[in-house]
Parts: C-alpha cells; structure tokens; sequence
C-alpha cells in the first residue's frame, strides 16, 4: 500500500482517505492515454520505416507483335506500351530520396525493353508521387524459349498479354546513412487496343515490393 498512499500524496484521482473524484480520474486516465499515444506515435514516426507502396494506376497497350525466330531466341518483338505508375510513402516523418529509377519490361520470363528511366527525386512523407513510362520499338531482338512463343501465339488469340514492370533503384530514408536496394515487380495484363477505335478499362494492380535484407531498410 505504501506505493498506493504515496501516489495520494503527490496528487493522484483518489484522496487518502479513499474517497475518489470522478472527474479527476478521467482526466489523469485522459492524459495517462495521450501520453502513451504520443510515445507510440513517436515510435512510429521515428523509430520505424515503412517501404514505399507502388501500384500500376493505368497502362496502354496499342502494338505486341512478334516475328517468330528460328530458333526462337533469335525472335522479334514490336511494340508499344504506355504505364502510369503511383508510388506512395507511407512514412509519418521519413522522406525518401531515390536514385535513377531504371525501368524493364518483360514477356514470359523475357526482358524485351530496358530503355526507360525515372529520374532521380525526393519523396516527401505521407505523399504519393506519380509518374508515366512509354516505351516503343520495331523488330528489337528478344531472347524467348520456345515456350515463349506458344505462349505468344496463346495470349495473342485473345489480344491480352501478361507483361511484367520491373523498377530498379537504390534508396536513402531520410536521417539514416544507410542507402537501400529497392526492386519493384508489376504483373500487367495489358489488352490489345487500338486508341482511335476503342478504349479499356486497366484493373489497377499492386506491385510487390522486393525489400533489401539490409539492416536499416
């Protein structure tokens, strides 16, 4: 009891003689309540660091063709492909700073463009940053297994492919020295279109974020 009579002394809800005031209890429960959500809210913003969240907000596919080689690694692809990215920071007080962003596109395992770049920028906390990748080409080289071929050939019936965004940089949250590997995969289903005739409607997609096993990331 003597923890109990000595917090009575120094002013806590109940007098010594155990007579107790509503209303002083609520208020040292109300600041006891504030205080442990501060420290949490500290931790959160301090303390720990979220990965950034990345989601293909929109994509156009308008030319997938393909010029089967013999074998087939020595096939061709044209193309065009237009995809708009979101890329949010979820962080309370961290901002992110980015190097280049260097961006892939794949078909059925198989890199066919890595022309794209995001230049280098800062991400505030708690603000989401977007920005637009176009890439396009004519009878570039594309080393497909034989599978890939069928797999054209299968996807090309219907004028829906399944075409993987990758994003490679390097990343730095604010206050910390450490700089962090970031990979970023997005599985796109992109149909066929012809923008002077119709227009689709692009399931939004949420990429997977391939985080660094890194102390500090």
């Amino acid at each position: 009891m003597a923890f109990w009579e000595d917090w009575c002394k120094r002013g806590g809800c109940c007098d010594c003689d155990g007579d107790c005031s509503w209303k002083d209890c609520a208020i040292w429960t109300a600041v006891v309540a504030g205080v442990g959500g501060l420290v949490v809210l500290l931790v959160f913003a301090f303390a720990l660091v979220f990965p950034p969240k990345v989601r293909a907000e929109d994509a156009v596919l308008q030319r997938f063709a393909l010029a089967p080689g013999s074998p087939a690694s020595n096939s061709t692809i044209s193309y065009n492909v237009t995809v708009t990215l979101s890329l949010r920071n979820p962080n309370l007080y961290r901002g992110i700073s980015y190097d280049p962003v260097a961006v892939a596109f794949s078909f059925n395992g198989s890199r066919f463009d890595e022309s794209a770049t995001v230049p280098a920028f800062y991400h505030r906390p708690r603000k989401t940053a977007t920005f637009h990748v176009t890439v396009g080409g004519a009878d570039k080289p594309v080393k497909l297994a034989a599978a890939g071929v069928t797999a054209f050939k299968t996807e090309n019936a219907t004028a829906k492919f399944d075409v993987d965004l990758r994003l490679d940089t390097v990343m730095q949250y604010k206050g910390r020295t450490t700089r962090c590997p970031l990979a970023v995969i997005c599985p796109l289903e992109l149909q066929l279109v012809d923008p002077e005739v119709a227009a689709t409607v692009f399931q939004r997609t949420k990429c997977t974020i391939l985080r660094a096993k890194k102390s500090g990331c």
